[in-house]
């Protein structure tokens, strides 16, 4: 049976873009060979416009698009099935609520935590994670806390009644106390879009285990959630690399790639390379940018105190493969709970171990002890500990790469992905 489906993403290429964006590019040319069509809806800072990457089609609309455009742009493309793959302003609950106005069958994954968290990390009070259950009190406390409230003052806004304030009041200089005392409506606000998504969507595409729990928590019925995990691109491979021959007679190189902001915990291997001595045979290798100016400052500085710590700027994806393969390990120490990462997936598609932050998405694919490391994610010298360890221990970084390896490819996903969207359509057409 041959569908076309139209994928609706918050960016894409050529703009800089993340792990969403490259799950969505390499589901749609995986999909060709099941005679599905994808075509990409994604929003933009700029005006309209149509192209094709990597001959897929893609149509770019404004990020703030009125409803009516919309879906007079859906109706143009004409999809069995309209998929959503953001939470974000340019695509979200909002466009996925214009296409079943429009009758059309639909889907989401979810990508990232922010569906079901207000702070957007399903970190509960920023200590440790969260069962994703969306309270009011609970909720509000935790937001307030992630804006810098003291606990004291955060409970007494967690106990305050629902209230929205009014737009005036949005608009003038108390518009941050507006908005702390409007935290239980936010969480309320959190759960009934929660809800809507459940009520709008056939099927709830997830990535980890932890997500899917997160969504019972919140009371939507197993029916209606697929588990279905990611996988590494073609471009990493189906094997592992070769041992390289220097091994043991160089340092120990530990990469980072990804976005240098704080929730993704390059903080965390920054100070721990602070406690481990300088004649540690150790070099941190980290690759990326970030919109934080002062986190990225600090770090810049730290780098600039200490030679064996180097930062090579942001890499385009396809950038990552060469950089995988120039280091030993790879390290993850996200301090949210991540969905994935797919990078996780990548290095082990190389047969690159990985030292991953003991959360979410790292700890389901990571097996500590076999092709990796799981650590707490907020314990720097944990990891400056473990760091300093295995630089002195190569066969131990040697077995772990010998257990890394691909786990899933695209097409697994396309083939789950066909047969979900075959199902969809099926119910509607009856």
């Amino acid at each position: 049976m041959s569908l076309r489906v139209v994928h609706c993403v918050g960016f894409y290429f050529p703009d800089p873009i993340g792990g969403t964006e490259v799950y969505v590019r390499d589901l749609a040319a995986a999909l060709v060979a099941r005679g599905i069509e994808s075509t990409i809806a994604a929003s933009t800072d700029d005006s309209a416009r149509d192209y094709f990457w990597e001959s897929v089609p893609v149509h770019r609309y404004p990020a703030h698009v009125g409803k009516a455009e919309f879906q007079q742009l859906v109706r143009r493309l004409a999809p069995d099935i309209f998929h959503l793959h953001s939470w974000t302003t340019g695509a979200g609950l909002s466009h996925l609520r214009h296409a079943a106005e429009l009758g059309i069958p639909c889907v989401a994954t979810l990508h990232v935590p922010a569906p079901l968290c207000i702070r957007g990390t399903m970190m509960l009070d920023g200590q440790g994670p969260c069962d994703g259950r969306i309270e009011e009190t609970r909720c509000a406390r935790c937001w307030a806390l992630g804006r810098g409230v003291p606990a004291p003052a955060a409970h007494l806004i967690s106990q305050l009644p629902t209230w929205t304030p009014p737009p005036w009041l949005t608009r003038s200089p108390a518009r941050r106390l507006a908005t702390l005392a409007s935290a239980r409506t936010l969480a309320a606000n959190q759960a009934t879009r929660l809800q809507e998504l459940a009520r709008l969507c056939q099927r709830i595409v997830v990535p980890s285990e932890w997500v899917r729990s997160a969504l019972h928590a919140n009371a939507i019925p197993d029916t209606r959630i697929l588990l279905s995990r990611q996988a590494a691109s073609a471009a990493f491979g189906n094997g592992r690399l070769q041992p390289r021959a220097d091994a043991g007679s160089r340092p120990l190189t530990i990469g980072f790639v990804g976005r240098v902001e704080p929730y993704k915990g390059v903080r965390t291997l920054i100070e721990a390379m602070a406690h481990i001595p300088p004649q540690t045979p150790l070099r941190l290798v980290v690759a990326g940018t970030g919109d934080d100016a002062r986190n990225l400052r600090s770090i810049e500085a730290a780098a600039a105190k200490d030679r064996r710590i180097e930062l090579v700027g942001a890499l385009p994806h396809d950038g990552i493969p060469a950089f995988l393969a120039s280091i030993d390990i790879l390290a993850v120490p996200s301090r949210w709970m991540e969905t994935g990462p797919i990078v996780v997936l990548e290095a082990q598609a190389m047969g690159v171990p990985v030292m991953g932050a003991d959360l979410g998405g790292i700890a389901e694919r990571v097996r500590d002890g076999i092709d990796g490391w799981l650590l707490p994610f907020d314990d720097p010298l944990a990891w400056a500990a473990t760091m300093q360890r295995i630089a002195a221990d190569p066969a131990e970084v040697a077995m772990r790469a010998a257990n890394s390896a691909r786990t899933r490819s695209d097409s697994d996903i396309a083939s789950e992905m066909a047969t979900l969207y075959g199902e969809v359509h099926e119910r509607a057409r009856q």
